[in-house]
């Protein structure tokens, strides 16, 4: 199956992951910005692609950069501190892409930070899962 067919027939699938991307991020991530994460993450092979359209659509400095928490209002913390609880990570960074890669492609990311605060909540998410641990 060559390429273009293979893009035609994903492009459902690779719309729904970008919905869902910009659902779990939160109004903060456009939908550009998470079709091309979702794009590196699904075919790494398509930066190629991705920094065409970045040339085309630049939208600010290269790389991973960070919101300010103090800023968001309260329910945004709330929703992002369930979320953190639950999964550990940012939504942006359940999808594994290397830094490297995504300065390579020339495309700027606005990823969650941190609660300014370490509470014990944050324990468990910092520590691996049971089923993470290798077995002796």
């Amino acid at each position: 199956m060559n390429v273009r067919t293979r893009r035609w027939l994903l492009a459902p699938r690779r719309q729904l992951r970008t919905h869902l991307l910009m659902h779990r991020h939160g109004p903060a991530l456009p939908y550009d910005t998470a079709w091309a994460l979702i794009t590196l993450h699904a075919i790494p092979d398509e930066a190629a692609v991705v920094r065409i359209w970045v040339r085309e659509n630049s939208g600010g400095p290269p790389g991973i950069h960070y919101d300010d928490w103090q800023e968001l209002s309260h329910d945004e913390q709330q929703r992002r501190r369930t979320w953190l609880q639950r999964h550990g990570r940012s939504p942006i960074q359940l999808l594994s892409l290397e830094a490297s890669l995504v300065l390579s492609t020339g495309l700027h990311v606005l990823d969650w930070s941190l609660p300014p605060e370490r509470s014990p909540q944050w324990a468990p998410a910092s520590q691996p899962r049971s089923d993470d641990t290798p077995q002796s």
